[in-house]
């Protein structure tokens, strides 16, 4: 019976990374491994330009003590292609798709071959936040970290009926094709932080978010011989 709105997100096809900052300095960042335990890639983290080392101050506030931010480390399309090409012509296996290429660039030990890949990163969510400005919202969340020098969701729709929710998850399946990184949904969140604490969370995943998948690219080919 209360009024409620939700926020509809682009679901990047990428890793999922958790980064995390000590008085704004980066000091850590480590990939979502099965829930509990991921890989520490902090090394190759810091040589993706979109990824700010040391936070820029949020208007007047201070930015917080500590912070952590979640998101996901993607490779463009543009860069994807590249990569291949110069791969090709060295006579290495080609990369299946970006979502393998980032995977195992965040695998490599040589951080300087890390470098020259076409990494980037959309970050939406957090962890632990001690101290800096209040946030209450998802909305309010996005906005600050764009003010810190994160890179968030290109495209995010606020929506306050089931309509709407529709309306934007059929507007971004649209506008999807001219990213220039692969997604593969929207995620719909509710939008007040109260209320998700409210709503809680199953063992598996929180109550107050959802995936919605598109249906996947399909093409024909023929069958010459067996």
């Amino acid at each position: 019976g209360e009024p409620l709105d939700w926020v509809v997100e682009p679901k990047a096809d990428g890793i999922a990374i958790s980064l995390r900052y000590e008085d704004g300095q980066f000091t850590i960042g480590a990939t979502r491994g099965d829930g509990v335990a991921g890989d520490d890639v902090t090394a190759n983290l810091r040589t993706i330009r979109s990824i700010p080392l040391l936070l820029q101050p949020l208007g007047q506030a201070d930015v917080p003590g500590v912070l952590e931010v979640r998101g996901e480390v993607i490779m463009t399309r543009s860069g994807f292609e590249k990569l291949n090409r110069e791969r090709e012509g060295e006579g290495e296996p080609l990369f299946a798709n970006p979502r393998n290429a980032t995977a195992g660039s965040l695998k490599q030990l040589d951080s300087a071959l890390v470098a020259k890949r076409p990494l980037d990163i959309v970050l939406y969510g957090s962890g632990e936040i001690v101290g800096g400005p209040a946030v209450d919202s998802q909305f309010g969340l996005l906005d600050a970290l764009g003010q810190l020098g994160f890179r968030t969701p290109q495209h995010t729709w606020r929506c306050s009926s089931v309509d709407e929710v529709l309306d934007a998850i059929a507007e971004l399946d649209r506008l999807r094709p001219g990213f220039d990184y692969d997604t593969d949904g929207a995620v719909i969140k509710l939008n007040n932080f109260a209320l998700r604490e409210r709503v809680g969370a199953t063992a598996k995943a929180p109550r107050w978010a959802m995936a919605y998948k598109y249906a996947p690219e399909q093409t024909q080919t023929k069958l010459n011989a067996i």
